[in-house]
């Protein structure tokens, strides 16, 4: 959710450049703004403007015009969702919509989106970039003056717009305890896992409760006023009548823009995820500090984005390799704790940096820190690490899961003009079929209030003080070791080698050009080698022809295979087209969840970049020629994805076929009305010649 991330630099852009623009007038005479209140759908909740755009939006809807939109949701998700089955949970999800529409005639309007938000829930774990985001006009909800922080020992107020409520804890809310508060909520909320859910109760990035959902559960019985109890700093409990605000009201804005509402954070604090969440800070996407009289190298990496086209995440990745080689170190930390995303597909240089720089890659010198707001593209970076490297992680339980739906595209209900958001992209980060829900960390260190409030770190402590138990480990006869090395297959895409090195034995898995699992191994016995991996293990049973791959709660078998049989994207990207596509649709019919890495990624920037075999000499044209098999095959593998049909389209424009470029369009139009829009004028098409031919 890449829009999210830039939200916190858009509005203080706008505080910069219009430091007494005035909007509206407050209760206590005329209020300079930065941000006119009529506007701030727009700045909040982009993509469902862009879906509304100047369509009126219905106070009030008939209980079988909102059953409508339920079928139209259910239906969407069904064809739009990738392995639908197994995201959704057909039967179950069945009987829930089947439910949910039985009940919409005696409900309430908040009631009635709840319900929606309720069928957005998936089951599965990994679905959190499935849902509705709550910060748009069509539901213009009530908020809370203030933003919630749940830290392990408590739930605390972050930000508001009364600055002397910050630091205290909230212990109820309209006389129910805060825990059931969230109980309550966390059913209609979409999330990866329980952490990522227990997070998403605090709606960000608006940083405050709901409050007409807070009505729909009993919980309070009006929406004005919420009665609120909390527990200050000194220990005095208070109950609290708090007035609560609309977004497009003067109230929000000035809560959201003013600095009053918000302690000011020092340099040294903004590593708490809490502060992340409440403010944003304005913080910088990645920074880099080494302190001399510690040989500590620490990347603080808040979000997965190129910081400028003069500061990438790949020039990010020659500093840290230059650091490495001109310094001394000791420990190296790669902060994740406050990065919810970005564009996963700029990590490849930092993993390869942090796998195989001799200095880096050590049990006892990489460590990375996680918690319950790294998420999305951060987890995906998370999850290479730990497959390609000897890091070891330090925090709390992560907010994604190994396997995710990710990425999203916008669907409009047609009644009630709510915007949700459908993810259209399988990414498979974590093993095949494995039962893991979240990323577990080596060293459990929970966040307490009192180590955000008194600034201690206690995450970086642990990481100071940390020295690994090592491994007991045997030595291998060479008759032994020759057991293990071979090729071997995981499934259909998954080829994995066990080869002899000069340190011992490695163990390297392949899905395409970069490795799946690269981990050194380490005889345990003579029938059971350790990895890099806490919990992952590698194992030879007598008489066993292939080996056993025991990875964290799951065992995998590993057959023997052909030394020298490339994997299905291997033979793809050297030219073997359709035998490789072949490969990818046997595995499909047989169940196989592939990833986008399999049916999108591969096919990529094929107008940008040659594949090995290409000739470099080739024109667009002949390039776009030979491209075209290629983005073709995407299509058949990707359906629901709206870009690998833009690709095509370009593809086809190149070649000058504008009305095949036009058919492929007319594919992300259904799949992403607003990118359809810039492809039009990407590629140059007429919107008025577009108006004629549809």
């Amino acid at each position: 959710m890449r829009w999210t991330l830039k939200l916190a630099t858009i509005l203080l852009t706008v505080c910069l450049l219009f430091p007494t623009a005035t909007y509206g007038q407050a209760d206590d005479g005329q209020e300079d703004l930065p941000i006119d209140p009529d506007s701030i759908y727009h700045l909040i909740s982009p993509i469902a403007e862009q879906m509304t755009e100047s369509r009126e939006v219905p106070t009030r809807l008939s209980a079988s015009a909102w059953q409508e939109d339920l079928d139209t949701l259910a239906a969407a998700m069904h064809r739009r969702i990738p392995y639908a089955e197994a995201a959704l949970g057909n039967e179950k999800f069945t009987r829930r919509l089947d439910s949910l529409k039985r009940a919409i005639p005696g409900q309430t309007r908040d009631q009635r989106i709840l319900s929606l938000m309720r069928l957005l829930n998936l089951p599965a774990p990994g679905t959190g970039h499935t849902g509705l985001r709550t910060s748009q006009r069509a539901i213009n909800w009530h908020a809370l003056p203030l933003y919630p922080y749940r830290f392990a020992d408590g739930v605390y107020i972050m930000s508001a717009a009364n600055p002397d409520l910050i630091g205290s804890e909230v212990l109820a809310i309209g006389g129910t305890p805060i825990d059931s508060v969230y109980a309550a909520i966390a059913p209609y909320v979409s999330a990866d896992n329980r952490w990522n859910r227990q997070r998403a109760v605090e709606p960000w990035p608006l940083q405050h409760l709901w409050v007409n959902p807070l009505r729909a559960f009993g919980i309070v019985d009006q929406i004005d006023h919420i009665p609120v109890r909390i527990r200050n700093e000194n220990g005095t409990v208070r109950d609290l009548s708090l007035k609560t605000m609309r977004p497009n009201s003067i109230s929000y804005v000035r809560f959201l823009t003013s600095d009053s509402t918000r302690k000011e954070t020092p340099p040294e604090l903004q590593w708490s995820p809490a502060t992340r969440r409440a403010q944003d800070n304005n913080e910088p996407n990645y920074r880099i500090s080494y302190r001399d009289s510690t040989d500590l190298l620490y990347l603080r990496f808040n979000a997965v984005l190129n910081a400028s086209s003069d500061w990438t995440v790949s020039d990010l990745a020659d500093s840290l390799r230059h650091l490495a080689d001109t310094k001394p170190l000791e420990k190296v930390v790669v902060d994740l704790r406050t990065n919810n995303g970005g564009n996963a597909g700029l990590v490849e240089p930092l993993v390869e940096v942090l796998g195989s720089h001799p200095k880096i890659d050590q049990r006892g010198v990489l460590y990375t820190l996680i918690s319950p707001i790294t998420f999305s593209a951060a987890g995906i970076f998370a999850m290479e690490l730990e497959r390609r490297t000897k890091t070891i992680f330090v925090g709390e339980p992560s907010g994604f899961a190994p396997n995710i739906w990710g990425e999203f595209a916008p669907v409009l209900l047609p009644n009630s003009k709510i915007t949700v958001l459908l993810s259209y992209a399988y990414k498979l980060e974590g093993m095949p079929d494995t039962p893991r829900t979240y990323l577990a960390p080596d060293l459990h260190v929970p966040l307490t209030s009192n180590q955000h409030f008194s600034n201690i770190d206690s995450t970086m402590i642990a990481v100071r003080n940390h020295e690994p138990v090592p491994l007991d480990t045997t030595a291998l006869d060479a008759a032994v070791q020759e057991r293990f090395t071979g090729t071997y297959r995981l499934s259909p895409v998954h080829i994995a080698q066990v080869t002899e090195t000069k340190g011992g034995l490695h163990f390297r898995m392949r899905k395409g050009p970069e490795p799946f699992i690269d981990t050194d191994l380490y005889p345990l016995s003579p029938t059971r080698l350790a990895t890099d991996v806490s919990d992952a293990f590698l194992e030879r049973t007598a008489g066993q022809q292939g080996l056993t791959l025991a990875w964290k709660d799951t065992t995998y078998a590993l057959t023997p295979a052909n030394p020298d049989a490339p994997s299905p994207i291997q033979k793809i990207l050297a030219g073997r087209l359709e035998e490789g596509a072949e490969e990818l649709r046997t595995a499909l019919d047989a169940g196989v969840m592939l990833g986008s890495d399999f049916t999108e990624v591969p096919f990529r920037d094929l107008m940008e970049e040659s594949l090995p075999r290409w000739p470099d000499s080739l024109s667009k044209r002949e390039r776009a020629q030979r491209a075209l098999p290629y983005k073709k095959l995407a299509v058949e593998l990707a359906p629901m994805s709206w870009r690998v049909h833009a690709e095509l389209a370009q593809v086809y424009k190149v070649l000058g076929r504008p009305d095949d470029a036009l058919q492929a369009l007319q594919s992300v139009r259904y799949l992403y009305p607003p990118r359809y829009e810039n492809m039009l004028e990407f590629l140059g098409f007429e919107e008025k010649a577009i108006r004629e031919e549809c």
